[in-house]
């Protein structure tokens, strides 16, 4: 299916914060969720068509799943917001002053100096523009991608993988125990399907959700995880307009330093102190000193102005206004270099805190193996796995019944790839598809056959106390 005839508004009416009775009632009026399929222009079995003009329309109209970034700052507004350090105002200051001075005394040559510390002040202020510049576009492109992640969806009838960022109001997104809701949707079809929404209403207890049809709550909110269970849920609201979205957009904050930083600012602020101190003291000796030396009331000015001069450098030679700046931009780039070694530092703070690690507990996998699980051993009917490897080893019967039971319960798929079969889903479920896979069985014919087109009873999802998964098909 294509088009859509809903609108935002009537989308945000069946999505109201903690009002599940009249999300339920406004549900109703649009025809439940058949209905709300037909008017999202959606397919509950086949999800949205893979038509790239109709989802970038679909995006425009009923919105992205992702926040908006605020408007970045111009090179030119950080050029002139570098001028409000408190160290680059004292030395305009003194600059203007020796200018002024200079050309009284020397108009050849007495402007040099107040024309040299100007532009030792351009030039702070170019660099530290360039470098807030630089860390705010490296910044942004940190947040692109800490946040994304890839789901399961249904498109073309196909189950795929696609990032949270591409989700689309209208895709039926598949979800199992453990997994993060990544938009608000109603639930269509699953089992056992229990959330945690501590997150969002503040309430301990975990809710079960199902079909509107048969009174259960059938919304199930972005942000909040899948404690048990599967399902399938229709996206209804993506990014600003999610619930999670919402109060994402009221939290907004920007870029917090991180502790060394802070302590840095610190450090540097009392350094600070004590360089004004110890300049003030050195104007007071020279002022003293010249007039020890009896000078001459005709050269108070230029002594004021050599004074003032010799302290202000004191103040910009003492204060490390750059260590902070130093350190953020180390930071900064760090990130940026340990993200193509496939290292993503969500916060800045974890540099920090890893460099004070003495021990680390890596988990073995995914890390220190290729997190790809495959059959090795078995017991089949009497027969261990290495009899087994071929169909002769075993009663077409008992092959049979394997296959279909491996085929049936599972809700992963097998993904063909250049590098090879890529398992989208449970990792010990695609294991035992390539098991199939391996000695020729085509998994999802038999899935089509004896489960999607017989109607199932009852499906039981794994679970940790149960161990297993199964499901009740009538013959």
């Amino acid at each position: 299916m294509s088009g859509w005839d809903i609108t935002p508004k009537q989308l945000e009416a069946i999505n109201q914060s903690q009002l599940a009775d009249s999300n339920k009632a406004e549900l109703q009026k649009l025809g439940g969720i058949e209905g709300l399929a037909r008017k999202l222009g959606t397919s509950l079995d086949q999800g949205l068509r893979d038509d790239k003009a109709d989802l970038v329309k679909r995006g425009r109209a009923l919105g992205v799943n992702h926040m908006p970034e605020p408007d970045p700052k111009s090179w030119l507004q950080l050029f002139f917001e570098s001028f409000e350090d408190a160290t680059l105002i004292i030395l305009i200051v003194s600059a203007v002053i020796s200018l002024a001075v200079g050309f009284y005394d020397d108009p050849s040559k007495g402007w040099i100096e107040g024309a040299a510390i100007l532009a030792a002040v351009l030039i702070v202020a170019v660099v530290t523009a360039t470098n807030d510049y630089s860390k705010e576009q490296q910044f942004r492109q940190l947040n692109r991608v800490k946040d994304n992640i890839n789901v399961k969806v249904i498109r073309n009838g196909v189950q795929i993988e696609l990032s949270t960022h591409d989700l689309l109001c209208g895709d039926v997104v598949v979800l199992e125990a453990g997994d993060k809701i990544p938009a608000d949707g109603v639930y269509i079809f699953g089992t056992d399907a229990v959330s945690n929404e501590a997150s969002l209403t503040g309430e301990p207890e975990d809710v079960v959700k199902g079909l509107l049809s048969e009174g259960g709550d059938p919304f199930l909110l972005s942000g909040c995880q899948l404690t048990a269970g599967a399902c399938k849920i229709l996206v209804t609201a993506v990014g600003p307009a999610s619930q999670w979205g919402r109060i994402k957009a009221h939290l907004a904050t920007e870029q917090q330093d991180t502790p060394l930083q802070e302590k840095l600012d610190s450090l540097a602020q009392t350094i600070g102190y004590i360089g004004m101190f110890f300049a003030v003291l050195t104007f007071i000796a020279t002022m003293w000193q010249w007039y020890i030396d009896k000078g001459e009331e005709d050269d108070l000015v230029e002594q004021l102005l050599d004074a003032f001069i010799l302290s202000v450098t004191i103040v910009v030679v003492a204060v490390p206004e750059g260590l902070p700046l130093a350190v953020t931009i180390a930071l900064a780039y760090s990130t940026k270099k340990m993200l193509k070694d496939n290292n993503l530092i969500r916060v800045l703070a974890a540099c920090e805190t890893m460099g004070n690690a003495t021990n680390i507990c890596s988990d073995k996998t995914g890390t220190l193996t290729e997190n790809r699980m495959s059959v090795v051993d078995g017991y089949f009917a009497g027969k261990n796995l290495g009899e087994a490897k071929s169909a002769t080893g075993l009663d077409p019967s008992v092959w049979d019944k394997l296959s279909e039971g491996i085929s049936c319960n599972s809700t992963a798929v097998l993904s063909e790839e250049e590098s090879g079969w890529k398992v989208v889903g449970n990792k010990t479920e695609g294991a035992l598809l390539l098991f199939l896979q391996d000695r020729g069985i085509d998994y999802l014919q038999l899935r089509k056959e004896r489960f999607e087109q017989a109607p199932a009873q009852r499906l039981f999802p794994f679970n940790s106390d149960r161990k297993r998964m199964s499901v009740i098909i009538q013959r």
